[in-house]
């Protein structure tokens, strides 16, 4: 489990490193309005990346809590992870795609 851990964290890091590099390819060229949606979009995105499983697994036990007369332990399904994670990369690429647009890159 340490070493899943330790590659979580690097992906993390890289993540955080694009994402300010991004930030300063908008500053350089001028676009700093696009800051105003690039930086939540970041902020957003990379944590609940991260985060996905547990955000599932408490969504699920605040649910059952709330709606089933038995509660159950919360794991989330396979179908909820894999579409919080297509959503949390869509952010992920949008806010990419404001930084790379200013860049001249495209």
């Amino acid at each position: 489990m340490d070493e899943k851990n330790k590659k979580d964290r690097i992906f993390v890091i890289c993540q955080i490193a694009v994402a300010v590099l991004g930030a300063l390819a908008i500053l350089i060229k001028g676009n700093a309005v696009l800051l105003a949606a690039y930086i939540p979009l970041m902020l957003i995105s990379i944590p609940t990346l991260y985060f996905n499983y547990s955000l599932c697994k408490w969504e699920n036990k605040w649910h059952a809590a709330w709606h089933e007369k038995n509660p159950c332990d919360g794991e989330p399904s396979d179908f909820r992870l894999i579409t919080g994670k297509i959503g949390e990369w869509a952010l992920f690429i949008i806010a990419l795609i404001l930084a790379v647009l200013p860049a001249g890159l495209f």
